[in-house]
């Protein structure tokens, strides 16, 4: 049988989206100790990395560049906990350095950039050895992931390529932090850029809620792109065409998406095993969308209440972001 909601009377109050600062990062000069001498990274790109990554990584500073930077990245939880986590091992970033105070990464080339992965702790490693080394001065960093084993997306004159739905884009941004030292670890603190909506579904009066068979969702129009000095996404206005697949856990769903900037309702559709009948119960759903749309860095926890005809949804609310993909498994252990 298939139904729609009837709109939503009343949401509950929605907490302001997360803003993503360019100048939070913190001076945290931290010394290294290394085995063997220090050498130029003019000859440490990603021309020998796999196939998948490509050359990734380059440098154009002068021969004056001796300072080795290294980074160590966590994941913050914006909205209710502000704990961080280390990004999980084996994920990928790509790390662009600019001049500080005069230039600008929508106009020139940045002075170093590498992809690197993510070991224990946080801790990232040069894909292919690379290292990045800068002079001493003033710089802008930035960094940019999916918060995977995926390549980050590519970036031309401070914007990136087309950018698609079921991605957890990752951005960190750092103005002006001083290189005066032969050795320096800089903090990375990723934010999400994109936007989450997690549906958690109920049984009714009289439903025996047993299983969710099958979810879809109607996400954002991909396309958008990203700013790399904010990490800001360009948020949607329409819907695409092309239904996604949702994340399963028992019954909680989960789909990470472009931002979406609307007052009309997504399409969900479902797929339920109920009261113990061998067919599964189809709904079609309009969920509503909160005051404000679907917001960078949130994840909207949406209460979803199964009936034997019908899904309402008597609240949503502002919630820390869901650690379950796309396919039912956890990012990080919760």
């Amino acid at each position: 049988m298939k139904t729609v909601v009837s709109p939503l009377s009343a949401l509950l109050p929605i907490a302001a989206a997360a803003a993503l600062l360019l100048g939070s990062c913190t001076k945290n000069t931290i010394t290294i100790e290394t085995s063997g001498s220090l050498s130029n990274s003019s000859g440490n790109n990603l021309e020998n990395a796999a196939d998948s990554l490509g050359s990734d990584s380059d440098s154009s500073g002068s021969s004056a560049a001796t300072n080795l930077v290294g980074f160590h990245a966590t994941l913050e939880s914006l909205n209710m906990t502000r704990s961080m986590s280390p990004i999980s091992t084996n994920t990928l970033v790509t790390i662009y350095a600019f001049h500080g105070e005069t230039d600008n990464a929508s106009s020139t080339a940045p002075m170093a950039r590498g992809t690197y992965v993510a070991q224990q702790a946080g801790m990232l490693t040069g894909v292919s050895d690379y290292k990045m080394y800068l002079s001493n001065g003033i710089f802008d960093f930035y960094a940019v992931s999916v918060n995977s084993s995926s390549r980050p997306p590519v970036f031309a004159n401070g914007t990136s390529v087309a950018l698609q739905n079921g991605v957890d884009y990752l951005w960190w941004g750092c103005a002006n932090y001083e290189i005066s030292s032969s050795q320096v670890t800089v903090p990375i603190v990723f934010n999400h850029s994109a936007t989450q909506v997690v549906i958690e579904l109920s049984a009714g009066e009289g439903v025996v809620l047993q299983s969710v068979a099958s979810a879809t969702i109607t996400p954002p129009q991909a396309g958008a792109t990203m700013d790399l000095t904010t990490g800001v996404i360009a948020p949607a206005t329409e819907y695409g065409t092309v239904p996604a697949s949702m994340g399963i856990n028992g019954l909680k769903l989960q789909y990470t998406m472009l931002p979406l900037q609307t007052d009309s309702p997504m399409t969900l559709n479902l797929s339920l095993n109920l009261n113990y009948d061998p067919t599964p119960h189809s709904y079609t759903v309009n969920i509503p969308i909160p005051e404000g749309g679907l917001q960078a860095g949130n994840s909207y926890l949406f209460q979803a209440i199964v009936d034997a005809n019908t899904v309402s949804f008597p609240s949503v609310d502002v919630n820390d972001w869901h650690t379950v993909d796309e396919s039912g498994n956890p990012i990080f252990p919760h």
